[in-house]
């Protein structure tokens, strides 16, 4: 036979005691451990904003350093400028008198030039001649200067200069050093 018993026990005093012990230790100990995460980030909130208060307040002295930098870089791109200017001032001057050079070098007794006009990297050049040969041997001629390219004749006419019929031609043609 089992024998049951339906009575109640007694209930014992201290185990509930313990427990609110442990409750209120642990909820003590999250709220240190919450009160120091708390302090922690806002000593290091107020440290980060004396940091950036520095920090602008070394942009602010070195503002005027940067401004004289920038300054000093305009100065030096306007120095490049002028320096690339007078240096195709300088290479325009050693290309004409070259081109002066060689075409009178080349130019024979029947042939004569009236204008020579430059433009950037082409030319035109006008010139007079009493025979057709003449002229072709004149063309000739100035395709071999090794700084003249693409050199073609325009244009050939009859013109009638102080009473003697003569050939008017232009050339056309590149021209870099």
């Amino acid at each position: 036979m089992i024998k049951i018993n339906l009575l109640p026990k007694k209930a014992r005093k201290g185990v509930f005691k313990y427990d609110l012990y442990i409750l209120i230790f642990v909820v003590l100990v999250n709220f240190l451990v919450i009160g120091g995460i708390y302090h922690k980030n806002t000593s290091d909130i107020a440290n980060y904003k004396k940091l950036i208060e520095n920090t602008k307040k070394e942009i602010a002295s070195l503002d005027r350093i940067y401004k004289e930098y920038m300054s000093l870089e305009r100065e030096k791109k306007e120095i490049k400028r002028r320096i690339q200017a007078i240096d195709n001032i300088k290479e325009g001057r050693a290309l004409a008198a070259r081109t002066l050079f060689d075409l009178t070098s080349i130019v024979k007794e029947s042939v004569w030039l009236k204008k020579f006009a430059k433009k950037d990297d082409k030319f035109e050049l006008e010139g007079r001649s009493l025979e057709n040969e003449s002229i072709s041997d004149f063309i000739e001629s100035i395709s071999k200067i090794p700084y003249i390219k693409n050199v073609e004749l325009k244009n050939i006419e009859d013109v009638n200069e102080g009473g003697i019929a003569i050939k008017k031609f232009i050339i056309n043609g590149n021209i870099s050093l």
